[in-house]
């Protein structure tokens, strides 16, 4: 089963680690941050730039008798209030022009902190307030289910966390939309976690939306050229043939015997989509590999569907008999790189592999040899497989 690979503190490691939060500015603006804090005393406190590789301090105070105070000048934009050198305790703040903002919290449970003099910055708290009950209760659920041995609970476990997680893609984009600062609509995008991948369209059209709402806002830009980036790759992929994490397209072919088959007709099983031909040497070559993990794993759920690159009938039924291909869903159209298959999945060098899930989708390509058993091994010797 698929399992959340992410704990409230690895979260926001990753967002201390990658958030770009700056916003350029002409004219530095004014600012006060004060606050209470408990069982901090005599803590170093630290507000920093951080749109760099590196964090920037560009103000420090101290915290004596859990009070704090700091002035000082910085452009508009999202910074991160560090408390001691511990970067885990921080919040985010919003400091705009004349801002004088106070902060309550406890050092010993930061994520309660509050703040005032500041709706940005407020934005920020309760939008991560909500980020960190979703995922403390996803935990929970994920913990209960890798205490239970029952496949029947598991799924249904499953069920909750998918549940959950899209209950906080939700919230998110719900929260995007009403938020009037561009700048922190955007950092409630970095809290996206496991379902980005599904939400590529999503961020793209907001991203863009935010750009031209704040061209000069240097997080907005970059958080919507990352984007961009991310969809160029996946349209050079794409070029490239049927990009991971899409479904493949279905192929219908006569096998040697005449029969008609069809790569749908395989789904429920992990599938090697294998495009060779008997006149290709490296094919040849790796043909070995393949026998190798098709004896290893059918029997637990795994299938190869192969499609020969072929022109002459004899010499492909002779390649699979001297290879001892004994996979039964061969197929050809004997159009060469011009077939049918090849050109749906843009192939322009064989071999050529596609290993799908059992719902269709391209989970991995071109894995041979060791890669290729790994993987399946991973599959489909692990505990949630069986």
């Amino acid at each position: 089963m698929k399992s959340i690979r992410f704990t409230i503190i690895t979260l926001l490691m990753i967002m201390i680690s990658t958030l770009v939060l700056f916003t350029g500015c002409k004219q530095s603006n004014s600012y006060t941050i004060e606050g209470n804090i408990t069982h901090a005393d005599q803590a170093k406190v630290y507000l920093e730039d951080i749109s760099g590789d590196q964090p920037v301090v560009i103000d420090t105070s101290t915290i004596k008798k859990n009070a704090f105070k700091m002035k000082g000048y910085a452009n508009p934009g999202i910074y991160r209030l560090r408390f001691g050198e511990d970067p885990m305790s921080s919040v985010f703040l919003y400091v705009s022009k004349q801002d004088d903002i106070h902060i309550d919290a406890d050092l010993k449970n930061l994520s309660e902190y509050t703040v005032e003099g500041s709706v940005s910055s407020l934005h920020i708290q309760q939008i991560m307030a909500k980020v960190q009950k979703k995922y403390k209760a996803l935990e929970a659920t994920f913990a209960q289910a890798k205490a239970t041995s029952s496949t029947v609970s598991k799924d249904s476990i499953q069920r909750i966390l998918d549940a959950g997680q899209k209950s906080l893609v939700t919230e998110l984009k719900a929260f995007v939309e009403k938020e009037e600062n561009p700048e922190v609509a955007c950092f409630a995008l970095m809290f996206f976690g496991p379902s980005i991948k599904e939400e590529i369209p999503y961020l793209l059209d907001v991203t863009e939306k935010l750009h031209k709402l704040a061209p000069d806002s240097k997080f907005v830009t970059d958080r919507y050229t990352s984007m961009q980036q991310y969809r160029d790759g996946l349209l050079a992929e794409a070029k490239g043939g049927i990009a991971v994490g899409s479904e493949a397209p279905n192929i219908i072919l006569q096998s040697p015997s005449g029969d008609t088959i069809q790569l749908s007709s395989l789904r429920g099983q992990y599938v090697l989509l294998d495009f060779w031909a008997s006149w290709c040497g490296p094919c040849r070559q790796e043909n070995p590999n393949v026998v190798k993990v098709y004896k290893k794993y059918h029997a637990k759920g795994f299938d190869i569907f192969s499609v020969s690159l072929d022109a002459n009938r004899d010499q492909w039924i002779r390649a699979i008999s001297k290879d001892g291909l004994m996979w039964r869903h061969h197929g050809c159209d004997f159009g060469g790189w011009q077939s049918v298959p090849a050109q749906a999945y843009s192939i322009q060098a064989i071999p050529a592999t596609f290993l799908l899930d059992k719902n269709g989708v391209v989970i991995a390509k071109d894995l041979r040899g060791e890669e290729l058993d790994q993987k399946l091994n991973k599959l489909l010797n692990s505990p949630a497989a069986q």
